[in-house]
């Protein structure tokens, strides 16, 4: 088979997703296939060699600092495109969603063959390279984005690989509808890591390099980031080096967390037992592993852990903060340790570090064992036979079985395969398609019926949506999504049905909002800025307030400073037309309308009324900042807040001296 791997990221990265495919490309030409990688550019600055490179195709990309060691390749090249056709791939296999991603998609598309795409990196887990000033806002906002993403590059594939049930139970919540999805571990070169490979002359460098002697060494391996968590191990240390101080903490890697990891160190005084090892090549990655005792992370961020497993090939346990992603790989108390609280860590390292951890060590090498190279490209192999019939198969009628309203369920079955496709279509679709027991129809034909299904049970959602209240386009456009698995063009030919019947109508919807607005005392603009909302288009928006009647507003506006007149006797002259002008605004009444109605209300100005108003007003004001101020201060104080509520100023004065007079 002809196979082509895409990938943003390859050898000498050294990263999960570069390993995985080296390996699944080495194991594949094992076993006989002929493999292309398409990857980014070196960077100018690299010291590999390229002529190492077999089959391997690297077109111009962009390297991302955010993402330490991640380019991002260009969606596309010319010299690629013609280089990948050459090659005429039976399937592409698509490792990251974006530069590369996007390009082999595109490929695929023009060759016409299937993608099969493997969900590597829980990308919700890295929202905040994206959002470094920690906005709780941005970081929905991303995630959601995110969530879609992954939702679109799943359902797009003929097959979908994920490492493990939780990544697939995962993608399933971000509303995946996929049906093929395959989990399988990504395998290992266990060989690599073996202690029957161990290279004794490097290890025994590396201990005397770090000064290890006798010491228990406790190594992380992997990219120094937040997500790593590896700051709970630091403040665990502290804990341990003041019980029992013979211990070392190996940090072996790069990345955008480093620097500050070593003043962080440096801070709490414990450089002497951490060491940082910077990023290694990939063959010193194993003699790293020979010179520990165990391994420790506590991120929770992997998608299967290829570092916990990579230990337990070269023969140590771990220790790992508790992860439904790793149970399948670490069995507390056999293989490794789990931790669940950060409190839990410190006490679990010095248990460690009086053990004999030599069962465990036997425990962790049969594990690793099930994660076999060659075992994860068969699989894979499978994965792509399966990808290859369901973008080629035919489909045949087996039944069709007449139910309500007109609607047939009609069962087909494609090539070899037993199980059955059922759809729901009319009796104009069956006659249209001539459709019959024993048709064979092929991919895209079928893919039209799917079409009218989607279309028909839409249309079918809307009326029932439609029989409780009416909706604008748009509206019922996100209705629709949020309720079912519904292409964009399918919603637009359901838009389109529902339009053409008049079941939906924009400006009809818009009049009769502007009429209901209108009854239950809401102005022009309220309702024009809910419109707009609702997705009105704003010539649609013009048009009715042309049509509508300018006098209903203005009775609208009438009625409602009559009613709150009428129920606020008590508020001064002045005050009371302040706060009705301010409701009218509120309410979304036109400056024109709210101008007009004013000055034609009868707002009679009652002199008992006024200074029963300012009586009680002044008894509030004169209760409230008694106890704050007296003499000159509080007269003023009461004087200001008085004036505040509209009364006359010589009003003021005379209840004043009526007052102070009364006091004397």
């Amino acid at each position: 088979m002809k196979i082509a791997l895409f990938s943003d990221t390859y050898i000498p990265d050294i990263n999960g997703v570069a390993t995985s495919t080296n390996i699944l490309r080495n194991k594949l030409v094992n076993l006989g296939h002929d493999v292309l990688v398409v990857t980014s550019e070196l960077p100018s600055d690299t010291t590999y060699d390229e002529s190492l490179d077999d089959q391997v195709l690297r077109v111009p990309g962009l390297e991302i600092q955010a993402l330490y060691g991640y380019r991002a390749c260009n969606i596309f090249s010319f010299k690629g495109m013609k280089e990948i056709k050459r090659f005429n791939p039976e399937v592409i296999h698509v490792q990251t969603e974006f530069g590369i991603g996007i390009f082999g998609r595109i490929a695929a598309e023009y060759l016409d063959i299937p993608v099969v795409y493997t969900y590597h990196t829980m990308w919700t887990d890295y929202s905040h390279y994206i959002n470094p000033i920690n906005s709780e806002t941005v970081d929905t906002v991303v995630k959601k984005v995110i969530t879609k993403i992954s939702k679109f590059y799943g359902n797009s594939c003929q097959g979908l690989i994920v490492p493990s049930n939780k990544t697939k139970d995962a993608l399933i919540h971000y509303g995946l509808k996929q049906k093929n999805i395959y989990t399988i571990p990504t395998g290992l070169e266990l060989e690599r890591f073996s202690v029957n490979n161990k290279n004794n002359e490097l290890c025994q460098s590396l201990i005397e390099k770090y000064h290890l002697q006798n010491h228990f060494v406790l190594t992380f391996l992997g990219r120094i980031a937040p997500e790593k968590s590896i700051t709970v191990i630091i403040d665990a240390l502290k804990k341990v080096v003041a019980i029992n101080d013979n211990i070392r903490f190996l940090i072996v890697g790069g990345g955008p967390q480093l620097e500050e990891l070593k003043e962080y160190v440096k801070n709490d005084h414990i450089e002497p037992y951490v060491i940082f090892t910077g990023p290694q090549s990939g063959e010193m990655v194993p003699a790293h592993y020979h010179i520990s005792n165990m391994f420790i992370s506590a991120s929770l961020s992997e998608t299967q852990g290829l570092t916990y497993i990579e230990a337990m090939a070269s023969s140590i346990s771990v220790i790992a903060r508790y992860d439904d992603q790793l149970v399948d790989v670490i069995d507390d108390g056999k293989n490794g340790f789990f931790f669940k609280n950060e409190d839990e860590l410190p006490k679990l390292i010095l248990n460690a570090m009086e053990m004999d951890l030599d069962v465990l060590k036997e425990n962790a090498l049969k594990k690793a064992n099930e994660y076999s190279g060659e075992t994860f490209a068969k699989k894979v192999l499978e994965v792509y036979k399966q990808a290859i019939l369901i973008k080629e198969y035919t489909y045949t009628v087996v039944s069709i079985f007449p139910i309500k309203n007109n609607k047939n369920e009609v069962s087909f079955t494609y090539d070899e395969n037993e199980s059955a496709v059922t759809l729901e279509l009319s009796d104009k679709v069956i006659d249209q398609y001539e459709l019959y027991r024993g048709k064979t129809i092929d991919r895209n034909q079928f893919n039209t019926l799917k079409d009218h299904e989607q279309i028909s049970r839409a249309y079918n959602k809307a009326l029932k949506y439609l029989s409780i209240k009416d909706y604008t386009e748009q509206q019922m456009r996100k209705k629709l999504m949020d309720s079912g698995d519904y292409d964009d063009a399918q919603l637009d030919t359901t838009i389109q049905l529902l339009s053409e019947k008049n079941l939906i109508n924009d400006k009809m919807y818009a009049m009769n909002y502007f009429k209901r607005c209108t009854r239950l005392g809401i102005g022009h603009n309220k309702a024009i800025y809910n419109l707009r909302n609702y997705g009105v288009d704003t010539e649609i928006i013009d048009t009715c307030l042309e049509e509508l009647d300018d006098d209903e507003e203005y009775q609208a506006a009438m009625l409602l400073i009559n009613n709150y007149y009428q129920r606020n006797s008590t508020i001064s002259y002045r005050n009371i037309q302040r706060k009705i002008k301010e409701k009218l605004f509120l309410k979304g009444f036109t400056n024109d309308v709210i101008d007009k109605a004013m000055a034609e209300y009868d707002f009679e100005y009652d002199l008992e009324k006024e200074k029963l108003a300012l009586e009680k007003d002044y008894l509030k004001a004169s209760h409230r900042y008694e106890k704050k101020l007296e003499g000159k201060d509080l007269r003023n104080k009461i004087i200001d807040t008085l004036l505040k509520k509209g009364y006359n100023y010589e009003d003021i004065k005379n209840i004043l001296e009526v007052k102070e007079n009364n006091d004397e």
